[in-house]
């Protein structure tokens, strides 16, 4: 249904007309005293959650699980497809369903605050203060009703695929429900391009290197690992391509698959971030920069590692455009747009508390996680599992193994100067598909 279509649509929300009509008459009875009803039989909205509120507690939750409930996993064995089967599984759909197009109704009533007095944005730099938010909303309450009823109208066609059982019809319109939901965000929670910090002034900030720095040392060795997957490998969850015409025309008559875990029949694992662990001398940034490619609508390779000061390079290979969102606890925070082929964009990296994630706003998939490191003691797991860091000073350590689905594993290692030290990770398996 086209914009202009839905909006001359008389029948076009119900719960949305209620509210319009109340306001409406509510209007009257403030111009005309004589006709005003009496105050007992009048409603009176008095809106205690902020939107905030509802956003947590209704809409993010009811959204995602019916997101969830369909989906297909290709796994070693095959094709599995996620539907819901029972009774039970339709009527607890229903509710979210309900939860999800009535939480518009909330959403629009007049008089509902952002948040509470004094709440504080979680990603300061990244994301709009609530402040902020809440004034944009004033200033143009028309396109903040828009969005809202464009959730209505992606909400409402999920509530008739559940009720006509049709899980073909809830797949194939989770798409417009997820773009909904961003399109709101990239108006209202993150709506500025932040820049990526100058690279010049971020380099010279990085300390110099160090006598007995490590490719100096004659008493280096190495280390070499594996990483695996005990038991049955989950399976991986087909992209829902059509969320991007574009993205659907690459991969037409096939299929894409988001590689959360990448292991193979013996369960090799590949995507692990290794790294030593403790204190060691600054490191200079290499000079060459570490490239991630948007390639086919996904962040190649998906998981890298990075020294404090290098650069991070975002190519964008793709005929389509792709957005750069780095969901940083610390100060690698940026989110910017690369709406053209061919276009390069440098960041270079702070030090960062654990993995930086980074994502594309505009492909929900489209994920890629970076070690930031203050040394070059750090390797990525291959195809085979394998990994290997070089130079590493004589000394005993503790190494860190980080996966995205199965988190962190460490162990010991002893490094002798000249020789190749050996270290194994074994995730336990069994894990579902995210």
């Amino acid at each position: 249904m086209s914009r202009s279509a839905s909006k001359s649509d008389p029948s076009r929300r119900v719960g949305g007309l209620a509210i319009a009509v109340g306001a409406v008459l509510l209007a009257g009875a403030c111009n005309s005293p004589a006709t005003m009803p009496d105050a007992s039989q009048t409603p009176a909205f008095a809106p205690d959650a902020t939107i905030q509120d509802l956003m947590l507690s209704m809409v993010d939750p009811a959204a995602d699980r019916i997101w969830e409930a369909v989906a297909t996993i290709e796994t070693l064995d095959g094709t599995e497809e996620r539907r819901p089967r029972t009774d039970e599984d339709w009527a607890s759909l229903h509710i979210d369903a309900i939860r999800l197009v009535e939480s518009t109704n909330l959403l629009l009533m007049s008089g509902r605050k952002v948040a509470s007095t004094g709440t504080k944005s979680e990603n300061p730099g990244i994301e709009l203060e609530p402040a902020e938010i809440q004034a944009l909303i004033d200033e143009d309450p028309e396109s903040w009703k828009d969005h809202t009823l464009d959730l209505y109208d992606a909400a409402k066609v999920m509530l008739d695929a559940i009720n006509e059982r049709d899980a073909d019809k809830l797949f194939d319109n989770g798409g417009p429900l997820d773009e909904a939901c961003e399109h709101c965000h990239r108006q209202y929670w993150y709506p500025e391009s932040i820049q990526p910090p100058d690279a010049g002034s971020q380099r010279d900030a990085v300390a110099a290197p160090v006598a007995g720095d490590s490719a100096e040392r004659a008493d280096a060795g190495a280390i070499a690992g594996h990483v695996r997957l005990a038991g049955k490998p989950p399976g991986n969850r087909v992209v829902r391509m059509g969320m991007d015409p574009k993205c659907s025309e690459i991969y037409a008559g096939t299929r894409a698959v988001e590689e959360i875990v990448a292991a193979d029949a013996e369960g090799n694992l590949a995507n692990v971030f290794v790294q030593l662990e403790g204190d060691f001398p600054p490191a200079i940034a290499p000079s060459a920069p570490v490239v991630v490619d948007q390639q086919k609508c996904f962040f190649v390779p998906r998981v890298v590692g990075a020294v404090v000061g290098q650069s991070l390079e975002f190519h964008n290979s793709d005929p389509l455009a792709h957005n750069v969102h780095g969901l940083s606890t610390t100060t690698n925070r940026f989110n910017f747009a690369q709406p053209k082929p061919g276009m390069v964009t440098p960041v270079v990296l702070a030090a960062e508390n654990g993995m930086l994630h980074i994502k594309c706003d505009m492909h929900r998939w489209m994920n890629v996680y970076v070690g930031v490191v203050e040394h070059p003691y750090f390797a990525v797991s291959d195809r085979s599992g394998a990994f290997t860091i070089e130079r590493v000073p004589a000394g005993a350590y503790t190494i860190q193994a980080w996966h995205e689905r199965f988190g962190v594993l460490t162990a010991n290692v002893t490094v002798e100067s000249g020789r190749t030290a050996s270290v194994d990770f074994e995730y336990p398996g069994g894990a579902a598909a995210s």
